[in-house]
């Protein structure tokens, strides 16, 4: 069940139980420049082309559409264009930095946003909590610093708050260089201020962090996702061109799935499972690549929806289940 005010998001005609998982497409992998971003029209005809439902993205991913718009002119233009094409936008991610959230009435620039998620028809608001800088690349020090976890959860407390206030989920997400990045850390803060977690596990794959008590309680509060590919000790967004091939060999597409397999088995109240596969490492044909995983993620999705009705879906060898046939 959804934690705090979160709800079981989706087709709200069909039963909670019933309320299918939708595969969409983040706003990373769409920020490159490519014939397939160029337009608005090319880029929605992508999204129909390639089977995803909708996008996660903010009002300022479409701003270079809409030169010289206000954001909330972007986002109601957004949401025709969008509904016109049969798509939907399910929420957006919000990046606040440290600093930002220091600042007198920070809580003005965080509800604008917001409420440009609402604007745009999106249904929640995933939060990447930058970590202060003094704390980046320190191997999660900070979980010693009970003041600053202190903090940070008044800050998560005050964003769930407004969010929940908008009528929108609201998502931490699971993040490196952000206050969720060591798992011991990431927990006390749950223990401050609880939450649903956006559980981007590709940053924890790629950092071999995989069991124990800490990872365990983050995947149960797991209750949306990003999902791109991570190499085990290696990339963090790690190219796959041969998902098929990669999947019988139990490699990157499987492991996250195996990782990924008790969250899915709540069913994620977001309802989404949403592509992430970004510009970085070897990936750069980010759009191609994203769109090579969607069986992938409609693979996640059929699992999580069997899971919400109460039906536990055998995936112990990749035999059991083939995402690409």
């Amino acid at each position: 069940m959804p934690m705090g005010y979160n709800r079981i998001l989706g087709d709200s005609t069909k039963p909670e139980t019933a309320r299918p998982h939708r595969v969409g497409l983040g706003g990373w992998p769409a920020s490159i420049t490519d014939a397939r971003t160029a337009t608005l029209d090319a880029l929605l005809s992508h999204l129909v082309v390639s089977g995803y439902e909708g996008v996660e993205f903010g009002a300022a991913s479409f701003a270079r559409y809409f030169p010289g718009e206000s954001l909330t002119a972007v986002a109601r233009k957004a949401r025709q264009a969008l509904d016109k094409r049969g798509l939907a936008c399910f929420g957006a991610t919000l990046h606040p930095s440290d600093e930002v959230l220091r600042k007198l009435r920070w809580q003005d620039a965080v509800a604008e946003e917001m409420r440009t998620i609402v604007d745009m028809g999106g249904q929640f608001a995933s939060v990447q909590f930058f970590l202060h800088p003094d704390y980046c690349n320190t191997g999660g020090l900070y979980r010693e610093d009970e003041d600053y976890l202190r903090w940070c959860a008044d800050r998560v407390a005050a964003m769930r708050q407004m969010a929940w206030d908008m009528g929108l989920n609201f998502y931490l997400e699971v993040h490196v260089d952000r206050i969720t990045e060591d798992p011991a850390g990431c927990c006390r803060i749950l223990d401050l201020a609880p939450c649903e977690l956006n559980g981007d596990l590709s940053h924890f794959l790629f950092r071999g962090f995989t069991k124990g008590k800490h990872v365990e309680r983050i995947v149960k509060h797991v209750g949306h996702t990003h999902v791109r590919m991570a190499r085990f000790y290696g990339d963090l967004s790690a190219a796959v061109p041969d998902p098929k091939a990669d999947w019988a060999a139990k490699g990157s597409t499987w492991q996250m799935f195996q990782l990924m397999k008790p969250a899915l088995a709540q069913g994620l109240s977001s309802r989404c499972v949403i592509g992430e596969s970004g510009p970085m490492h070897l990936v750069k044909d980010t759009l191609t690549q994203d769109a090579l995983l969607v069986p992938l993620y409609r693979a996640m999705a059929r699992y999580a929806d069997a899971a919400a009705q109460g039906i536990a879906i055998k995936v112990d060898e990749p035999g059991d289940l083939k995402p690409w046939g």
